[in-house]
């Protein structure tokens, strides 16, 4: 016969054990994630940084000139067909570039690591905006627009942990 005691314990020991389990891997994990993030970071995101620029010399050059226009300077009138262009990403960075971002704030200043992240989510808009307007088949997108938005998790009362960038305009397909 089974005791009834030990027998409703079973679930709980395991629980127990999987909890356990969990913080002892947390534990030795965490650290060596966030020194693979001290070590990294940086140079993944100049990588990222390398390939968009590479990305985007070969749309350029599939189009001749940049196709992307806020209408400050010149373009052609009689367009055959015109039609909306989107793209967006959502960037976030590490734990490591929010730790060096919390020690800037501290001292004050620039906090240029940020400046690096956010410019490489609007570069990368702008290119998946040119890659989508080559796929779509339009000759140009004119009145360019970036909208940032910021996004925290609900958990959170403040902090931003990612940014979206949404970047859209009119395409133009000449006739």
């Amino acid at each position: 016969m089974v005791d009834l005691g030990l027998f409703l314990a079973y679930p709980l020991l395991l629980i127990a054990a999987l909890f356990a389990l969990f913080g002892i891997l947390w534990a030795i994990l965490y650290p060596l994630m966030f020194l693979w993030a001290a070590l990294f970071s940086s140079s993944n995101l100049d990588k990222r940084i390398a390939n968009l620029a590479e990305r985007e010399a070969a749309t350029l050059t599939e189009f001749g000139k940049d196709p992307l226009s806020t209408l400050r300077g010149e373009y052609r009138p009689g367009a055959a067909e015109s039609g909306l262009v989107y793209s967006s990403i959502v960037f976030g960075p590490s734990h490591w570039h929010l730790l060096i971002t919390a020690l800037g704030n501290i001292v004050g200043g620039r906090i240029d690591i940020l400046h690096k992240v956010v410019a490489a989510a609007r570069a990368e808009a702008q290119q998946r905006l040119r890659e989508q307007a080559l796929a779509d088949g339009w000759d140009e997108v004119l009145n360019v627009r970036l909208d940032t938005a910021e996004m925290t998790p609900a958990n959170r009362k403040k902090g931003i942990r990612a940014v979206e960038i949404f970047a859209y305009g009119t395409g133009v397909k000449y006739g």
